[in-house]
């Protein structure tokens, strides 16, 4: 084989060689529908592909945790609507069984009421959203309050991310709200004193509870703000992240994502590409066997 006829058929198989390559990545991107499936193909946007996954799975896992939170927020708001109803109506018991014209008959009834309103009241600061109690803190396997109204929870407060390195607490503390640590009033206790204030016929200890309940009602109502506050700012963070994750999700399909038709329309040319590169190494091989003629 002479030199010349040599260099032809060599260029013309690393042509070929080349063309196939080209061939192949086109069928692949047509197939897969991605411009970029390994990180040799395009080194510089594998690394935004990958920075951009990992944002869209940073936004996905906000999301997931500032939903759960808002459904909890929303249950506990509900429940200690649920209390602060209660005391409202306790209280206008109070307010009407103070009044000397009443009967011990009919305070006795009203005490039933009341312990009626006790009960509900347990049953909203027990209430639970799937395995977690709502008011007991970290404490969160358990009922919070047994029968009799002890507080079984812990002072701790949850809080979860609602964006990278910032925490929004995402409960309040029923020691404080409910059992009047720091200063307030143990609404639980302050029931049972109406209750056995009317048993006891006693006008002067169901006057007395007026100031319990209402401490109790504001206290109620401090914590229902807190919950407000938390679920506005859920609101937002998951908005906020909705809309990052939806742009880097639109960033990630530009980089990374085919356009169909100009990708068979590159498939089309790489296929014809090869075919030339094919037909061309033929001939040079049949040039180079006519050469040792």
């Amino acid at each position: 084989m002479r030199v010349t006829d040599r260099l032809i058929f060599n260029n013309a198989i690393v042509n070929a060689g080349r063309a196939r390559e080209r061939d192949l990545a086109a069928t692949q991107e047509v197939s897969t529908g991605l411009k970029v499936t390994h990180p040799g193909d395009d080194p510089a946007a594998a690394g935004l592909i990958a920075g951009y996954r990992v944002a869209i799975s940073q936004a996905d896992s906000v999301m997931k945790t500032v939903q759960r939170a808002s459904d909890e927020t929303i249950s506990a708001d509900g429940a200690l609507d649920g209390v602060g109803s209660v005391l409202s109506r306790a209280r206008e018991l109070a307010v009407q069984l103070s009044n000397s014209t009443y009967s011990a008959e009919q305070r006795a009834a009203a005490a039933n009421e009341v312990d009626g309103l006790f009960r509900e009241a347990l049953g909203q600061l027990n209430s639970h959203v799937g395995n977690r109690y709502l008011f007991g803190g970290f404490a969160d396997s358990v009922p919070p309050f047994d029968a009799t109204g002890a507080y079984l929870g812990d002072t701790g407060v949850r809080q979860v991310e609602v964006a990278p390195g910032v925490l929004q607490a995402s409960s309040i503390r029923a020691d404080v709200a409910i059992k009047g640590v720091n200063g307030g009033v143990d609404v639980l206790s302050t029931l049972t004193a109406l209750s056995a204030a009317l048993t006891a016929n006693n006008v002067a200890g169901v006057q007395a509870t007026l100031t319990g309940l209402d401490t109790g009602i504001a206290q109620v109502a401090s914590a229902r703000s807190s919950l407000g506050s938390s679920m506005s700012l859920f609101d937002a963070a998951g908005e906020a992240a909705r809309a990052h994750r939806d742009t880097q999700t639109a960033n990630l399909s530009h980089l990374a994502d085919s356009d169909p038709i100009e990708a068979n329309s590159r498939l089309a040319l790489a296929e014809r590409a090869l075919d030339a590169s094919l037909t061309a190494a033929a001939a040079s091989f049949k040039l180079t066997m006519l050469g040792k003629l």
